[in-house]
C-alpha cells in the first residue's frame, strides 16, 4: 500500500520514529521513545505483564536481536495506529502536550527527519517492517547516575534507587527496587548494536548519567575505531563528571575526536536551587565544566536543557539572566537552549502553582524577554522563546493546585526529611502556599 505523506504528517499523531528509531531504556528493553506510556505508568504495565508475563524479556536487546524487538505486536500496533491516525495509549504524553500547547515531541522529529518518512512506505499490511535501519539511537541502557533529582525516578537514577531501598514508606514504593547491570564485556556489548552502529545518524545519549556509564565509552570507541566520527552525537548531562573516577576516564578526550557534538546541560536553577532540584549539584563544579567546554571545544555546540516545573518556573529565568550577564550564555549557546515542560510526576507540574503565582512567573519571563530583548530578536533564537512560550502555556492549561497540592506536599515533605532539606527555607517565595 502506498502511503500520502502529507496526510500522515497532518493526522495528529503519526511519528516517524517507529520506523527509524530504538530508544534503549536503563532495563535493556527497546522502545519507540523516552515518554511512551508503557515505561513510566504503571497501569499499561500491569496491563502488558497480564498479557504476556516475560515482556521485559521479550523486549531486552539482551536476550532478543534488535529486529526482532521492532516488529513485535507493541512495535506493529504502533506504527498501524499511527498509519490509520488512531491515538495509541502509549503517546498520551505528546497527544496531551500538543492539545495544551499546540507542539510536541514527535512533530519535532517528524521535521529532523522529513529525508527519513519515505520509509513508512516498507511497512507490510500488519505493521512489520523488513530491513530496519537505525538512523536515530536514543541510548540510555543503564540507570548509573550521581544525582537524584526531584522530577525522575529510580528507574533512571541508582542514586534515586538506593534510596527507595533503604527508607521505608518513599514515595516510590510501587517500583520493584531492581534495574539489571549485565556484566558483559565490551566486545559482548558491541556485538548487540554493531549492526546499528554501521547506519546510525544520530545518536542521543541520556540517562542515568551517560558520562558516568561504561557502555556509553563502548560506544564511543567503536565509532572513533571505524571512522565514523561525523555521526552527530547528542547528550543530556548533569556535566558533573568531566573526568570520570571510576572509569579513569577524560570524556574530554573522546569529544576531540568528533566532529559535531551537541550538549544540552540539565540545569533546573542557579545554586542552591539548582542543588535542591537536582540532588548531587555542586554548583561551583557545574558552571566551572561549562566555561571549559564552552572555551576549549569549539567542536563541542554547548547549551542547557531545563524542566519547566513547580520548583522553578518563578526563578528560571533568573539563572538564565545571570548567565546572560557573566557571558557564560552566548548567542551561539542560545541557539541550543530548550526549557521543557515537566508532564510528570503530575505533582510537581507547574500546573500544581496558584493562580496568582502563575501570574507572577508569567510577569518574570516578559521582564526578562524585555532586557534581552536585542540579544533574542535573531530568529534563530525563535526555539528558546517558543520552549519558553510552550511551558507557560503548559501551565496555565490547567488548575491542578487545589486537587494535588497535598500530594506535592507529601512528597516534598518526605524528601525533604530523609534528605535534611527544607523546601521553605530554598524557595522561601512559595512557603505560604504549601505545608512542607
Amino acid at each position: 500500500m502506498k502511503y500520502d505523506i502529507d496526510k500522515l504528517k497532518n493526522n495528529g499523531v503519526f511519528c516517524i520514529l517507529p520506523w527509524m528509531s530504538a530508544y534503549v531504556n536503563t532495563d535493556s528493553t527497546v522502545w519507540s521513545c523516552c515518554v511512551n506510556k508503557a515505561m513510566t505508568d504503571g497501569d499499561v504495565r500491569a496491563k502488558m505483564k497480564e498479557e504476556n508475563s516475560d515482556w521485559v524479556a521479550d523486549k531486552s536487546i539482551i536476550s532478543n536481536d534488535l529486529e526482532n524487538i521492532i516488529n513485535d505486536n507493541h512495535f506493529k500496533q504502533l506504527r498501524l495506529d499511527m498509519l490509520n491516525g488512531v491515538e495509541n495509549q502509549n503517546c498520551f504524553d505528546c497527544i496531551n502536550l500538543e492539545k495544551n500547547t499546540g507542539h510536541s515531541y514527535r512533530k519535532d522529529f517528524n521535521f529532523d527527519f522529513e529525508d527519513e518518512l519515505y520509509r513508512v512506505q516498507h511497512t507490510q499490511e500488519d505493521g512489520t517492517i523488513k530491513d530496519f535501519d537505525v538512523i536515530y539511537l536514543d541510548f540510555r541502557f543503564s540507570n548509573v547516575c550521581n544525582f537524584k533529582c526531584r522530577s525522575c525516578r529510580p528507574e533512571w537514577s541508582s542514586t534515586w534507587a538506593k534510596e527507595a531501598r533503604d527508607n521505608d514508606r518513599h514515595p516510590y514504593t510501587e517500583w520493584d527496587g531492581y534495574i539489571p547491570r549485565y556484566n558483559l564485556t565490551q566486545e559482548e556489548f558491541i556485538s548487540k548494536f554493531e549492526g546499528s552502529l554501521s547506519k546510525v545518524k544520530k545518536i542521543y545519549f541520556a540517562g542515568g548519567e551517560p558520562l558516568a556509564a561504561r557502555e556509553h565509552y563502548w560506544i564511543l570507541d567503536y565509532l572513533i575505531k571505524n571512522n565514523n566520527t561525523d555521526v552527530l552525537i547528542d547528550y543530556n548531562t548533569n556535566l558533573s563528571m568531566l573526568k570520570n573516577p571510576k572509569l579513569k576516564l577524560s570524556v574530554v578526550d573522546y569529544w576531540e575526536r568528533f566532529e559535531n557534538i551537541s550538549l544540552r546541560v540539565s540545569i533546573d536553577g542557579m545554586g542552591e536551587k539548582a542543588e535542591y532540584i537536582r540532588k548531587g549539584t555542586d554548583w561551583q563544579v557545574i558552571e566551572d565544566n561549562f566555561k571549559y567546554v564552552r572555551q576549549r571545544l569549539p567542536n563541542v555546540n554547548i547549551g542547557v536543557s531545563s524542566v519547566f516545573q513547580l520548583f522553578n518556573a518563578i526563578h528560571l529565568a533568573d539563572f538564565y539572566q545571570d548567565w546572560i550577564d557573566k557571558k557564560i550564555i552566548t548567542e551561539k549557546a542560545i541557539e541550543n537552549i530548550f526549557v521543557i515542560p515537566l508532564t510528570g510526576p503530575i505533582h510537581l507540574s507547574s500546573q500544581v502553582l496558584p493562580n496568582e503565582v502563575k501570574d507572577l512567573v508569567v510577569k518574570r519571563w516578559d521582564e526578562f524577554k524585555n532586557k534581552n530583548k536585542s540579544l533574542l530578536a535573531k530568529s534563530e533564537h525563535n526555539s528558546f522563546m517558543s520552549s519558553i512560550t510552550r511551558s507557560i502555556q503548559h501551565m496555565k492549561s490547567e488548575e491542578l493546585y487545589e486537587t494535588h497540592k497535598r500530594e506535592f506536599e507529601k512528597f516534598t515533605w518526605y524528601l525533604d526529611k530523609i534528605r535534611r532539606e527544607s523546601f521553605s527555607e530554598i524557595f522561601p517565595e512559595l512557603k505560604k502556599y504549601y505545608e512542607c
